[in-house]
This record gives C-alpha cells, sequence and structure tokens, in this order.
C-alpha cells in the first residue's frame, strides 16, 4: 500500500501502464487487460481482492452490452438470410449509373450497422464489404475502397441512435443518453458527406473498363421490399415511442433488435438460425469483453483516488489546453480501445469541462474516441477493412484515412470550443 502525494498518478500510471503492457506486449485480450490492470491498481493501494469492486464494475455498463449483443444478432441475421446483399444489389441496380446520387446512399449503408451496434467492426465486416465490392467494380482502387468503408464504420459508430462512447462518457458523470441524436448528426453526417465524394471520387469517373449498374450487381436473393422490412420494424419501433409519448411504449433498445431479428427470420431465405446465433455471440464477446474490463477499470480508478486525481488535474487547465489534449490524447488511447479511451480519458475530460453544454460535449469527444480505430498498432477498422477490399498492406489503407481522421479531430475540437453555442443553435 502507497501513502504519499504521489499515490494517486503513480496508481494511475501503474494502471495504465499494465494495460498498455498486457495488450501490445502479452497479447491478452483487451477486456481481460482492463481487469489485470484494474486489479493491479487496486492491489498497489492495499486492496489485495478487490472481488466486489471487479464485479460492480463490469455489470456498470449493463445496459450498453445488452445493445451491442442484440444489435450483433440483429446483423447477422440480416448479413445470413440474404438481406444485406439485396439491398446492396438493388442500390447498385438503381444508382450505378449515378455516381453522385451512390456514394453518399453507399456511406450511408456503410454507416447503417455501427449506427445500431455501436461497433465500427460490425459496419466493416458486414454492409462495408458489399459496399468495397461495389465500389472496386465501379472504378475505385482497392485502397480507397477500404478508406471509405473504414471511415464510415467509425463514423457508423459516432452516428446516433447507438453511440457507445458517448453512453460510456456520460454514464461516468450519470448523463442520461437523451437529446444526444442532432449533435451526433451534426458530428458524423457532414463529415460522412464530405468523404463519401473525396475518397469516392473515382467512381465519378470511372475507367473505361469498369462496370456499372445492372450488369454489375449479382442477383438478389430477396425482393427489396422484404429485405428491407426488418429494417422498417427497427426504425417504427424506435421513431414511434417519442412521435406518440405515452401511447406508444418504449420496449428498449435490446428487445427492438430481438423484435427485428425475427420479423428478419421469417422474411429471409432459409439459413442456420442457431449457427447464426452463435456466430454473433462470438462476434460480439470481444467488444463486451472490453465493456466489463472498461467497467472494472473505472471502479478501480474511483476507489483509489486515481480518477478524482486526473480531474483535479485537468481543472486547472485553461480551455483550449483541454480541447487540445482531448484532440490528440484520446485517438491515440483509442488504439488500444476506443471505449476505453471513451472511459479513461472521456469521463475526466467531460467533468473538466462542465458548464459548457455536456451533450455537445459528450458526442465531440465520442468522435474523438472512435477515431481510435484508425490509430496504430491495432488500427481495427483500417485493418479490417484492408482485408476485406483485398488490400495486403493496411498502410496504404491507413495513410489514406490520415486527413480525413485529422479533419475529424478538428470538427470536434471545434464543437469542444463552441459547444455553448452549438447546443443553443441546435436547440
Amino acid at each position: 500500500m502507497i501513502a504519499s502525494p504521489w499515490a494517486e498518478p503513480l496508481t494511475l500510471l501503474v494502471m495504465v501502464t499494465s494495460f498498455g503492457a498486457l495488450v501490445t506486449r502479452a497479447r491478452w485480450p483487451a477486456g481481460v487487460a482492463l481487469t489485470a490492470a484494474a486489479w493491479a491498481g487496486g492491489a498497489l493501494n492495499g486492496h489485495w481482492f478487490p472481488l466486489r469492486h471487479l464485479v460492480e464494475g463490469a455489470f456498470s455498463y449493463l445496459d450498453p452490452i445488452l445493445v451491442i449483443a442484440t444489435a450483433t444478432i440483429f446483423m447477422r441475421v440480416l448479413a445470413e438470410g440474404g438481406a444485406l446483399g439485396s439491398i446492396g444489389a438493388a442500390v447498385e441496380r438503381g444508382l450505378g449509373r449515378r455516381p453522385v446520387v451512390l456514394l453518399p446512399v453507399l456511406m450511408g449503408v456503410v454507416m447503417f450497422p455501427g449506427m445500431i451496434t455501436g461497433s465500427s467492426t460490425a459496419a466493416v465486416l458486414t454492409t462495408g464489404a458489399m459496399a468495397a465490392a461495389i465500389l472496386i467494380r465501379l472504378g475505385a482502387a482497392r485502397e480507397r475502397a477500404a478508406a471509405f468503408v473504414a471511415i464510415g464504420s467509425i463514423l457508423g459508430m459516432i452516428a446516433p441512435p447507438v453511440n457507445i462512447p458517448a453512453m460510456l462518457i456520460g454514464g461516468g458523470i450519470d448523463l442520461p443518453y437523451v437529446g444526444f441524436a442532432r449533435p451526433l448528426l451534426l458530428a458524423s453526417v457532414p463529415l460522412a458527406l464530405l468523404f463519401a465524394y473525396t475518397l469516392g471520387w473515382q467512381v465519378l469517373r470511372p475507367p473505361a473498363g469498369a462496370t456499372v449498374g445492372a450488369a454489375s450487381a449479382p442477383s438478389p436473393r430477396l425482393h427489396p421490399a422484404l429485405a428491407l422490412a426488418p429494417v422498417a420494424v427497427t426504425v417504427a419501433l424506435m421513431v414511434a415511442p417519442q412521435a406518440w409519448p405515452g401511447r406508444m411504449p418504449d420496449i428498449g433498445l435490446p428487445l427492438v433488435f430481438l423484435v427485428s431479428a425475427a420479423v428478419a427470420v421469417l422474411v429471409s431465405t432459409r439459413f442456420a438460425v442457431l449457427k447464426t446465433l452463435h456466430a454473433a455471440t462470438d462476434e460480439a464477446l470481444p467488444i463486451l469483453g472490453i465493456l466489463c474490463g472498461v467497467g472494472a477499470f473505472i471502479q478501480v480508478m474511483t476507489l483509489t483516488g486515481a480518477r478524482g486525481w486526473l480531474v483535479a488535474q485537468m481543472l486547472g487547465a485553461p480551455s483550449w489546453a483541454l480541447v487540445a489534449a482531448a484532440a490528440i490524447s484520446m485517438p491515440l488511447f483509442g488504439a488500444i480501445s476506443a471505449f476505453g479511451s471513451a472511459s479513461v480519458l472521456g469521463v475526466p475530460f467531460l467533468l473538466a469541462l462542465l458548464g459548457r453544454n455536456e451533450v455537445v460535449t459528450t458526442a465531440a469527444l465520442s468522435l474523438l474516441a472512435g477515431l481510435g480505430d484508425l490509430m496504430l498498432p491495432a488500427a481495427l477498422a483500417g485493418t479490417l477493412a484492408a482485408r476485406v477490399a483485398g488490400v495486403d498492406d493496411r498502410m496504404r489503407v491507413l495513410r489514406r484515412c490520415l486527413w480525413p481522421a485529422v479533419a475529424a479531430a478538428g470538427v470536434a475540437a471545434v464543437m469542444l470550443w463552441f459547444s455553448p453555442s452549438i447546443g443553443r443553435w441546435l436547440r
């Protein structure tokens, strides 16, 4: 046990260093590494078996865990049942000869899974793979198609209705996840339109050998109307309680996704449902483990006083320094875990910036945390996008993503600095 003026910063240093070493050197799963780092911080302060705090922290993000688990099931059912492929084929057949319209629509298709799961990985591996294939057939270079998918997956992770980093940051100060739709749309949609055209400009002038329109689109497995039915049910169940408050009950996002998944099973072509559910669970488990580990990490930071010390240091800094520090440190820490960056750094930054506009500030911080999926060594979104687009060297993709990442960080910094004015404008 340590007792000195350096106790809290030393505890924080040990926890962060232990986590980074276990993830990058020992190659431990991020969730397990976070829990082990939390135990190390507790042990350093005399809490040798902080089981209660580890378990309590692991369950502190139960709501996002349920949302991610059920949304992943929904997306996997759409993919296996042929709905996603049919939607992609319909988009290519209908808009393949109108690339000015096609590019933003494709960006929206890439973003959609991230919007409902809060995970960039889900977006890359489902609609991202489909969008990359369409862009390549229409004449885009493979690395540009991969960058298009990587950036779109991160912006989908930030866009409403489900933004897990924002939930984690807001949960740190008991800020309810209400009223985030407009700030998150402001943080994601203009960037999505900008990057759709700048990264996909080759599609606007396809080379002579590129095939477009119906000639290149694969045959759909489902009629587009049937393919869109589960998505329509999802939107209706999300919008109806807000359109008719008090008359239409809000059943919650986890149940919304389960009902929509059941509808998708009914309208889809035959596929192995139990095998699909098993695959969706396997896909979601690493993310769920990270959320459990993040909760335990934050709980022990609070127990040992490290979190309070970090916030106290930030409170004494000028606003411009906080904004600059957030724009640099959160994406870099997100290289290890975007969700970890949201909780470990996002919550103290939000506390230090209290009194401006908490909802806009949280939306901007979530964008900075999401950019961590483009940072080395993991660079999860860029690495997976390179794989689905058939690019051997992921660095070619990450170089294409560099200026969009800088532009997104700049937008987040502007939102942080002008959050009071933006909040009034959005109201």
